[in-house]
């Protein structure tokens, strides 16, 4: 204890130097931590974009495919299923319920989605229940109603009962829009970090209806006896999912694929790994060059320390003793920017948490530091302890040969 007060003495004799190197420790410390959490907090919102979901069913293909175009509504599917398979797979007895997706059409560039109201009810993104922050699901005897994902009804203005006109692929040319059907928004769901903030939802019977006709010059697909995208799938034992997937890859025709979600997603972020690896490598970079920059302010401080050092070995101080002291002075400064660091981070995500939600889907907020935060922090508080050995050898020797007169150098 008496070593702590008298390194914190020191310290504060060069307070204003020192305030300068934590505040920048700080500022590094909180650039790798914020790494960490933006990494894992991504991957957390990636993998559970979609929850609740034991199989995602499509046509034939890379299973990398079937997810994009199915949960992130990105690409399109090699070919469509039609509606005789929803019997099939129904009929396997595993099989608790299963939820329709047609793609196609948009709303200003957003994916329309064509499904059920079971969909509301079965389907958990960042493993919570879709909620409505007003309004409710489309009706059933009305097929002109929609229900907006938050970003969607955020970013046009949208309220309850606006009419809207959804367009035919992206929208994209002349004539492309289904002008003569507009449907009435009849709710909005909150905002919950995945896809379907970005999304637009109608019922099968209406995204049918769309596309069973022509308008003007265009000629619309036409879905004979319905035809969809993909399936999401909810077993009634999850044990049975390896079952299932043999069942439904053995339906011929058409030729079908079940995909598990989380493995798929999983596999998917790991194509991410090498974007996340530089960013993290960048990180690292900055807060070794902190530390650097602590030893070298403590080695050139030392130049001026040295009468400071002579009259610690005049009341007794051993050169051993300084040469510790110099290390716990450096292990002082490194605790004080992550403490500092740390309180920077959490400033940041509460201040920017709905932005992150809003704007990037990434769901963050305050907590303590987790498994991954500590490791880091101990391996700084490490690289910190190595760096300050150099100045720790100087003022060593310079205890060992300077009296309370340092020489002339």
């Amino acid at each position: 204890m008496y070593w702590i007060k008298l390194a914190i003495q020191s310290a504060l004799s060069r307070k204003a130097s020192l305030l300068i190197i934590v505040f920048s420790t700080a500022i590094s410390v909180t650039i790798l931590l914020a790494v960490f959490k933006i990494r894992d907090d991504t991957k957390t919102s990636f993998t559970n974009a979609i929850s609740g979901v034991d199989l995602v069913v499509g046509s034939k293909a890379s299973p990398t495919e079937l997810i994009l175009h199915s949960i992130f509504h990105i690409g399109r599917p090699t070919s469509l299923v039609p509606g005789s398979a929803i019997k099939e797979i129904e009929s396997i007895s595993q099989v608790k319920w299963l939820i329709p997706i047609q793609l196609g059409d948009s709303y200003r560039s957003y994916p329309v989605i064509g499904t059920t109201t079971d969909f509301f009810q079965q389907i958990r993104a960042q493993n919570k229940a879709l909620a409505f922050s007003s309004g409710n699901s489309f009706g059933g005897g009305n097929q002109r109603e929609v229900v907006l994902g938050a970003n969607v009804a955020r970013q046009f203005k949208h309220q309850l009962s606006d009419k809207i006109t959804l367009s035919h692929g992206s929208g994209i040319g002349p004539a492309q829009d289904h002008s003569d059907t507009p449907f009435t928004i009849a709710g909005i769901l909150e905002a919950n970090g995945t896809p379907i903030d970005n999304s637009i939802l109608i019922s099968t019977q209406s995204f049918n209806s769309l596309h069973d006709g022509s308008d003007g010059k265009v000629q619309f697909v036409q879905l004979s006896n319905s035809q969809y995208s993909a399936f999401f799938l909810g077993l009634t034992q999850r044990s049975a999912v390896f079952s299932v997937r043999r069942q439904i890859d053995s339906l011929k025709p058409p030729p079908l694929m079940a995909v598990m979600p989380g493995v798929a997603l999983d596999d998917l972020w790991k194509t991410l790994e090498v974007a996340e690896n530089a960013l993290l490598l960048v990180s690292v970079g900055v807060v070794l060059t902190s530390i650097l920059g602590i030893a070298a302010a403590l080695l050139i401080s030392l130049e001026s320390r040295r009468r400071e050092l002579a009259t610690l070995r005049v009341v007794g101080v051993k050169p051993l003793q300084i040469f510790f002291l110099i290390i716990l002075e450096s292990l002082l400064i490194v605790t004080a920017g992550i403490i500092l660091g740390w309180i920077f981070l959490q400033a940041l995500v509460f201040t920017f948490s709905d932005w992150l939600m809003n704007e990037w889907g990434i769901l963050s907020t305050v907590g303590l530091p987790t498994a991954n935060d500590l490791i880091g922090l101990l391996m700084i508080l490490i690289a910190a302890l190595i760096c300050s050995v150099l100045p720790g050898i100087k003022a060593y020797r310079l205890a060992l040969h300077d009296g309370l007169n340092p020489p002339n150098i």
